[in-house]
């Protein structure tokens, strides 16, 4: 039975929640031997990722992002522990284990792009900003291709403080907007 339910999970994956356990119901009427299934044979799983919600560390991962085992997505959002001194676009050594990480990451998944996105605080003028984030975007990108990340992987950007996060008032609100985040570039 519980073969059963978890071949058709997998097959059904792409069926929205609350239309599986309709068509579970349906194919063990079907099939010989068959007692019943319930609502807690079948583990439910949100945000479609194939990690059922009890064990999925980010619920609403979104629908094609290349997911770890824990529900998470490998290529999406902010690079947590890649960080810069304020006014400074190089790297501190603390971010090097981090992108050492990303780098296995990306040759795991050697068909994968990125786009890579360079943020600041707002300390400094705008124009300054601007061009400190295209620096910091650029050292990250050298870092990867220095690694053995092919270049044209890599698609970097820099948004200077346009797209804060967090708010600029605090010292750690400034820290957490000096940021590196990335996303899959689709064609």
């Amino acid at each position: 039975m519980n073969r059963l339910v978890s071949l058709f999970e997998r097959v059904l994956l792409g069926y929205k929640q609350k239309m599986l356990m309709p068509v579970l119901a349906l194919v063990c009427l079907l099939s010989v031997g068959c007692a019943s299934v319930t609502q807690s044979a079948v583990k439910l799983d949100s945000d479609v990722d194939s990690i059922a919600d009890e064990n999925d560390v980010c619920p609403g991962t979104p629908a094609g992002d290349l997911i770890d085992d824990s529900g998470c997505s490998l290529f999406s959002g902010t690079i947590e522990g890649v960080e810069f001194l304020p006014g400074d676009y190089r790297l501190l050594g603390s971010s090097r284990t981090v992108l050492e990480e990303l780098v296995s990451q990306l040759k795991s998944y050697p068909d994968v792009k990125l786009n890579l996105a360079g943020h600041t605080d707002n300390r400094g003028s705008a124009k300054q900003n601007l061009e400190l984030s295209k620096q910091r975007v650029l050292a990250v990108v050298k870092f990867l291709v220095a690694n053995g990340v092919q270049a044209e992987r890599l698609r970097p950007f820099g948004f200077g403080e346009s797209r804060p996060y967090y708010s600029n008032a605090t010292e750690e609100g400034r820290m957490k907007n000096r940021r590196i985040e990335m996303s899959l570039l689709t064609q």
